[in-house]
């Protein structure tokens, strides 16, 4: 089998297909298709499929949908040799689907089509496997969100309590504007003029509500080094001052080597592996150096965060960022095992050993990652990493579905990393509104910032749908949790919601509502 790139090409002719209506199966030989081959055999639909054997290879559809809105696609293959993923694009939408080893349909997600003409392309990334044809059916309606309103830890402090209470209340009606820190040297104790803050604030004129900190030297090989005494100081310094003034501090960990015998935290710069502290039972190898020094580091992570417990803060934390994909050492086995294993060593030698309870915690998953799941009784969050190409402002609805799906809607979403800021008026018009997004560094050569035009920035800034720290300058102490009241079986005709289940007062100035159990658009403006 031949592997293909992982990037996605973007199809801008126009191409005539199959025209369908919704709830019909398109048959894949029926399509416009390059590179493929016409299998013959009645265990197909319609008696034939179409081979993908060339990484070339590309099958286009194209579905005409009587109204704007969801569709769910699914898609009858045959698997051929083994699992593989395929590659899907609608109407320039781009994602991937997974093949199993076995002749079925699967729903490979739902995807926002345009009233009219839209072109659907299965292409491999993967190559040696077959399509039968796809299914397009129209949602019927939209699946209110089931989320606690309290966090996950039953001990939670009172500032912890508040700030999952912002989230709670704001998720589905407004999103959060973050930025990634990196460079240090600007850190003097004030937020507002640390560089990465400051970029928005000259893209935007206003700053961000949500600053990200990293742990990345706090452990490790040179933790003892001024450098990164200093680093971890600074951005525990800043994390407060981010508080302060009604701001919310967000840390992910670069968890460096904990054999310490390299500075490193890819798994292609070091040999460390979860399974090295475990014993062939798949026990904790209690008594090896090890484990040892990851409790260690935990502990020290642990402290850091009783500081600013201390200090009345209240943090969101991203503990074991992207580990499915495999490129950090704690995703190295390739073994969701034994990443939920250290997960909950992290979650409960944290809460339960140390008494960290300023913590509202994010797991950061891959879309098919349901193996990795660690409990939801272990986060209050799941968020993904995106990064979209320069000035590609989509809303990534589609990764923010199965999210959804993956978590059975019982959990805030958040972008957790990315690159260009979501456009917000297409994160509500496709459905898919975001807790928080945080562009990663502009400092140390990221410009990550730069990724998003001032146009953009300061059009997503100044919407009254998106958050900044300005909006959040009366401070913690003011803040008063909303009363909300969940959507119920039975709706009045006068009961207006918001698409995750909340009861509204009034219909909103700008996107979509529900009133009596039907979906609209408000035409209001402020």
């Amino acid at each position: 089998m031949k592997k293909l790139s992982l990037s996605f090409i973007f199809i801008l002719s126009s191409i005539i297909g199959t025209f369908a209506q919704s709830g019909t199966k398109l048959e894949a030989e029926n399509a416009n298709y390059v590179d493929c081959t016409v299998v013959s055999d009645s265990k197909y639909s319609g008696g034939k499929a179409l081979q993908l054997t060339e990484g070339t290879a590309k099958i286009t559809f194209t579905f005409t949908a009587s109204e704007k809105g969801k569709y769910t696609i699914y898609v009858g293959y045959d698997g051929l040799y083994g699992e593989k993923v395929a590659n899907l694009s609608i109407n320039g939408s781009t994602g991937t689907f997974q093949i199993k080893n076995e002749q079925t349909e699967t729903a490979v997600g739902t995807y926002f089509m345009s009233q009219g003409s839209n072109t659907i392309i299965i292409s491999p990334n993967w190559t040696w496997f077959r399509i039968d044809y796809i299914r397009i059916e129209k949602n019927s309606s939209p699946i209110p969100f089931n989320i606690s309103s309290s966090p996950v830890d039953p001990q939670a402090a009172k500032c912890a309590k508040t700030l999952y209470s912002f989230l709670y209340n704001n998720f589905g009606k407004k999103t959060i504007s973050g930025i990634m820190t990196g460079d240090m040297k600007s850190a003097n104790g004030n937020v507002t003029q640390h560089d990465d803050v400051k970029a928005v604030y000259q893209a935007s004129g206003k700053y961000p509500a949500l600053v990200g900190f990293d742990f990345m030297n706090a452990t490790g090989k040179d933790e003892a080094t001024s450098y990164s005494k200093d680093y971890t100081n600074d951005v525990i310094e800043l994390a407060k001052d981010t508080w302060q003034r009604g701001g919310i501090p967000a840390f992910t960990w670069h968890w460096r080597d904990p054999s310490r015998s390299t500075g490193e935290f890819y798994s292609e710069n070091c040999s460390v592996k979860i399974s090295d502290a475990m014993k062939s039972d798949g026990s904790w190898n209690t008594s090896s150096t090890l484990y040892q020094n990851i409790i260690k580091d935990i502990d020290a992570i642990a402290d850091h965060f009783l500081t600013l417990q201390n200090a009345g803060v209240a943090c969101i934390f991203r503990p074991l960022h992207e580990a499915s994909g495999g490129w950090f050492w704690w995703g190295r086995d390739k073994k969701a095992a034994h990443f939920i294993k250290l997960y909950h060593l992290v979650y409960d030698r944290m809460v339960n050993v140390k008494g960290v309870h300023n913590v509202i915690w994010v797991w950061n998953a891959g879309e098919y990652d349901q193996d990795w799941d660690p409990g939801e009784a272990y986060y209050d969050v799941v968020s993904a990493d995106i990064y979209n190409p320069d000035f590609d402002y989509s809303s990534n609805y589609v990764t923010f579905d199965n999210l959804k799906k993956l978590t059975g809607g019982k959990k805030i979403l958040a972008l957790s990393e990315n690159g260009p800021i979501p456009d917000i008026d297409k994160e509500f018009d496709e459905e898919a509104v975001w807790s928080w997004w945080m562009p990663w560094y502009q400092t140390w050569d990221g410009k990550f910032v730069d990724k998003t035009s001032k146009e953009e920035w300061t059009k997503c800034m100044s919407d009254e749908r998106v958050v900044t720290l300005e909006d959040l300058s009366a401070g913690w102490d003011a803040y008063t949790s909303i009363k909300t009241t969940k959507i119920s079986n039975q709706h009045s005709d006068q009961a207006i919601y918001d698409l995750y289940g909340h009861q509204l007062s009034s219909i909103p100035s700008r996107g979509l509502y529900i009133q009596g159990g039907k979906k609209f658009i408000s035409k209001h403006t402020k």
